[in-house]
């Protein structure tokens, strides 16, 4: 899967990047594994407001119409990582159901 994260008003660490990466393949790449490498395209947004809270979006578009989009937003990054992933799931396991 090819992630494009990208950082708004905030530098990530790599660390961060890789737990990005490492995560989002990991949880997903099952769930997708019938899509060609070429078709998961992915992107994730990381920004942090005043008041030190994460927000997190994904987004991506499957072939046909399937559009994945969640957001969280969390004190600790992990946390928020944890939710988006949770959120992304649950669509496509809800596309997969269709």
């Amino acid at each position: 899967m090819n992630i494009q994260i990208i950082a708004d008003n905030l530098t990530l660490s790599p660390s961060n990047r890789l737990l990005i990466d490492e995560k989002v393949n990991l949880h997903l790449e099952k769930l997708l594994a019938h899509y060609s490498p070429e078709q998961k395209i992915a992107s994730v947004k990381v920004t942090k407001d005043k008041y030190n809270k994460y927000s997190l979006n994904f987004d991506m578009n499957l072939p046909g119409k399937e559009h994945i989009y969640a957001q969280t937003t969390h004190i600790l990054f992990e946390s928020a990582l944890v939710d988006l992933i949770d959120a992304v799931e649950k669509q496509i396991k809800k596309q997969k159901e269709n």
